[in-house]
């Protein structure tokens, strides 16, 4: 059962990896004060930086009628560097009670880990116009 929702979530993920929109944006210096999107409370467990700005054209959720399974891909970026961005989830995922999996770090940084049944992959990948972009998926184990 466990492999059908996770097939189901890497298909859905594939699909909409060639999926755009126009990013939905906060402007201003009330931009830093914003709480997260609700999207993103969705996963509460899951930290977010303030100053984020949600993609909302490349972002999923998908959770079953009982609510049993939830899966999501959140997309954001943020004025932030991509270290500052790297050190945050480092230190929130941890103390948010995530296990630290792998690392891997090039010019995307990519971080797994684990919590309760639950995987969540962070990609942190800098742009040459200033801006970090953040990708989270999160899904059953």
């Amino acid at each position: 059962m466990k492999r059908t929702f996770a097939l189901v979530f890497a298909v859905a993920l594939a699909g909409l990896a060639g999926c755009g929109g126009t990013p939905e944006k906060a402007t201003g210096p009330a931009a830093e004060h914003m709480p997260p999107p609700s999207v993103a409370m969705q996963f509460p467990n899951v930290p977010i930086p303030k100053g984020i700005e949600l993609d909302r054209g490349k972002t999923f959720i998908y959770e079953s009628g009982s609510g049993d399974i939830k899966v999501g891909r959140l997309v954001f970026s943020v004025w932030n560097k991509a270290e500052d961005v790297v050190d945050y989830f480092r230190t929130e995922m941890v103390q948010n009670g995530w296990t630290p999996l792998q690392i891997v770090e090039h010019d995307t940084r990519t971080m797994l880990y684990e919590r309760k049944g639950q995987v969540c992959t962070v990609s942190v990948t800098p742009s040459s116009l200033g801006k970090t972009h953040i990708e989270i998926q999160i899904g059953p184990k």
